[in-house]
């Protein structure tokens, strides 16, 4: 089993990743805990230069795109059988998700033409916004959005929508032990539905 982690900022290292990274060290603490062994590996958007789908319809025919941009990368990560989940984490721009982030939600198309190949992967999410309240959950029900269009089984953090984090909480991003305890508590979550469907 592996899980993906999608870190949509467009900045490195910086707070949507942090959140992801405790959101994944919690699963790989849970999953050891319960005798599992779960791969998991978190994708930097940063690091890639790709743009929106252009609608060509390449993908109909095959697991293809005709853009030949950075997300050709990610095609045989994303398509591997071994995939249980995927974290989408994206920062708060103008009360939604990143543009990186809903890129990669408009090309991760071609997966849903050639024979739904998420469906029935798990699907959860974190956003970290610029105030406590600043846009997080309607970021994340964009995001699940994306993912109902693929029937992933979309979960939250066995409380709320997800990972809730505070970018710029006074003490810094670190210090926001409420909002890292929600992306924990979304890993844990990850670990007990994936543990379900494949015990």
């Amino acid at each position: 089993m592996k899980i993906i982690g999608i870190s949509a900022s467009p900045r490195k290292n910086q707070s949507t990743r942090y959140a992801l990274e405790q959101c994944f060290a919690e699963i790989t603490l849970t999953s050891k805990a319960a005798g599992k062994s779960i791969a998991v590996e978190i994708i930097d958007l940063a690091d890639l230069k790709f743009n929106g789908c252009i609608s060509c319809d390449a993908c109909k025919k095959d697991l293809l795109c005709t853009q030949k941009d950075d997300f050709q990368k990610l095609i045989p990560k994303l398509a591997d059988p071994e995939v249980v989940g995927i974290i989408i984490a994206s920062p708060v721009y103008m009360g939604c998700m990143t543009s990186q982030a809903k890129a990669f939600i408009d090309r991760s198309v071609l997966f849903r033409r050639n024979g739904f190949m998420f469906k029935n992967r798990i699907g959860g999410a974190i956003a970290v916004g610029g105030s406590r309240n600043g846009g997080q959950e309607l970021t994340i029900q964009a995001i699940h959005a994306g993912m109902m269009i693929h029937d992933m089984i979309i979960i939250g953090n066995d409380n709320h929508f997800g990972g809730t984090v505070w970018g710029n909480h006074p003490d810094g991003y670190k210090a926001d032990a409420t909002g890292i305890t929600t992306a924990k508590n979304l890993g844990k979550r990850m670990v007990e539905i994936a543990l379900m469907m494949k015990p």
